[in-house]
């Protein structure tokens, strides 16, 4: 960079108090939308069809998939995130909610490998994995998060159970947060600019676990916008699998980072209920959670489904910037082929 930051003044750029009370981003699904869901899950199950064996064309929501449309924009043009409520998953069996979230999903964009399975759909849920472990990911674990952003144009959560205790969704402007550093802490930009690589944990090509990509900008001016990619875990493994520690001031335009991600002026908390699905603009939002814990029985274990989407009409990235797995931009988890 040339010393020079942009700062975002549209609508991606927002604070906490504009979403407060100001709730557009949450739409409760109508009767008519439930109709056409049911509708097109019937169809598929008359022409045998079932995720990920089918595309938005199979899935036929012609009011619905209007307002989705228009969701869409509001992620890419707009404050980067929105919350569909109302999907009566105590309805359904977990196949048949995977089917209603695959059929949304592609109306948004084309979902990508989330790990060297090829799982297209994962499970966000306590499997007993310990997150401090290197090579561990979060989504198999209860931990805490540290706010971060996912290796796709978009991520979808869908909430089919929630734990008793925790898990609380919390979601900041990377915008804003990238505004605040240029104004209060100028001299991180040099660092987060250049950025830093990211640990692949044995799913990059080569399945090496010391595998890491080259540095990637934490927040990359291009194409008339700026998008952001973090991971600090990631970053941080990444640079000792290199044999190159992050230097203390390195560590701290990070912590900055993450401090603003959290502070209550920027994060705007979401309590999932069963039923609601939110949808991030990983190159605007940051995102985070609170360390949950499960109850003893079925229905009080957390469940929510992870799709990681590409949308449709996406924005353009700087070479290598969407490169999280050595396999091109937005490629996903290259997974192993059967």
């Amino acid at each position: 960079m040339d010393g020079t930051a942009t700062i975002i003044r549209d609508k991606s750029a927002w604070v906490a108090a504009d979403h407060q009370s100001n709730r557009s981003w949450l739409y409760e699904m109508t009767a008519a939308d439930l109709a056409e869901i049911a509708a097109a899950v019937s169809d598929l199950r008359t022409k045998g069809l079932q995720p990920p064996g089918f595309g938005a064309s199979d899935f036929p929501i012609p009011v619905f998939g209007r307002r989705l449309a228009a969701q869409a924009r509001e992620l890419e043009h707009g404050c980067g995130f929105f919350l569909l409520r109302g999907l009566p998953v105590d309805k359904y069996d977990l196949d048949t909610i995977k089917t209603i979230y695959w059929g949304i999903g592609v109306h948004l964009g084309v979902p990508v490998f989330q790990n060297k399975r090829g799982d297209l759909m994962t499970h966000v849920a306590d499997q007993g994995d310990d997150y401090d472990d290197v090579n561990t990911r979060l989504y198999t674990t209860a931990a805490e998060a540290n706010p971060h952003n996912d290796p796709s144009d978009v991520v979808g959560l869908l909430c089919v159970r929630k734990s008793p205790e925790g898990g609380r969704s919390m979601i900041a402007s990377a915008m804003s947060i990238h505004n605040r550093v240029a104004a209060e802490r100028p001299e991180y930009l040099p660092i987060l600019y250049k950025g830093f690589p990211h640990d692949l944990r044995g799913e990059g090509p080569t399945r090496e676990l010391n595998e890491t990509t080259p540095d990637i900008p934490i927040f990359s001016d291009y194409g008339g916008k700026l998008s952001c990619c973090i991971n600090s875990k990631s970053s941080r493994t990444a640079r000792d699998k290199q044999g190159r520690p992050m230097t203390d001031l390195e560590l701290a335009a990070i912590k900055y980072v993450e401090s603003l991600a959290v502070s209550p002026e920027l994060c705007l908390g979401m309590d999932f209920r069963p039923g609601d699905i939110q949808f991030l603009n990983n190159y605007v939002i940051m995102h985070t959670r609170t360390a949950f814990k499960d109850g003893p029985n079925a229905d009080q274990k957390r469940l929510l489904l992870r799709l990681w989407l590409n949308l449709h009409k996406g924005r353009q990235l700087a070479p290598g910037f969407g490169d999280r797995f050595n396999n091109g931009s937005r490629g996903g988890v290259p997974a192993v082929k059967s």
